[in-house]
């Protein structure tokens, strides 16, 4: 009894060394026209006992946040049981209301859902994966009657302990009629210091129908795992 208790506090132990924090997303919504995107991430750590966020508004077509678009903040707090990192969230956008009216964000345009990757999923990027081959999506946009396929790129490397990882994405749209339109998305060759891995979490279309927005998943070598979005005009 005492052994199998032993065990049993060795795996909590581990499960608590393995396991990083987990920022939760959170779509903060598109402007009327498409023209701009905002979203928002939080996350609890614990360890600090504080509750973080981050909001961000993007210019699509640029691929980059607007002037004064980007803040983050965190707030101490207690470790209650009921404890959650959504307020943080609410204190940076109640300080961000004059940039927000400024690009016409508004919290109900949040587009279309073309994909989710969901927990316990086995997407067609883990069964290339395990065949040797390069990490893919595939996925329609019925109402648009267009066909997606992306396929993520990444390159990781160590140097004096540290690691760092750049990813790139090439996508490929196939409409009904045969036309193929081949895009390139993300900064090739970028590395990231203390990135380990990528992951495409979400891929959203805005309301114009053609600004294109793939959510990245960001995981450090603590297992701890961020957001980022990487997005592009359709043509």
């Amino acid at each position: 009894m005492r052994k199998a208790l032993f065990s049993l506090i060795l795996m909590f132990i581990a499960a608590s060394v393995m396991a990083g924090d987990l920022a939760v997303f959170e779509n903060l919504g598109f402007s009327p026209d498409g023209r701009y995107f905002m979203f928002g991430q939080h996350v609890l750590v614990s360890d600090a006992g504080q509750a973080y966020a981050e909001t961000a508004i993007v210019d699509i077509s640029r691929n980059d946040f607007v002037p004064g678009g980007w803040k983050k903040g965190g707030w101490n707090v207690p470790m209650l049981p009921n404890q959650e990192s959504r307020g943080a969230l609410f204190e940076l956008l109640r300080d961000s209301r004059e940039v927000i009216g400024r690009y016409k964000i508004s919290h109900l345009e949040q587009g279309r859902l073309l994909y989710i990757r969901r927990n316990g999923d086995k997407t067609a990027a883990e069964d290339s994966e395990m065949n040797g081959m390069m990490p893919s999506l595939t996925f329609r946009d019925f109402e648009y009657a267009k066909e997606y396929s992306l396929n993520l790129h990444q390159e990781t490397k160590a140097n004096d302990a540290a690691v760092s990882s750049a990813f790139h994405i090439e996508m490929t749209v196939m409409s009904t009629d045969g036309r193929e339109t081949s895009y390139t998305v993300g900064r090739m060759g970028y590395f990231r210091r203390g990135v380990s891995s990528y992951e495409i979490i979400r891929v959203l279309i805005g309301p114009n129908g053609k600004s294109l927005v793939v959510v990245v998943a960001k995981t450090d070598i603590e297992n701890s795992v961020r957001y980022m979005v990487e997005t592009l005009v359709l043509k």
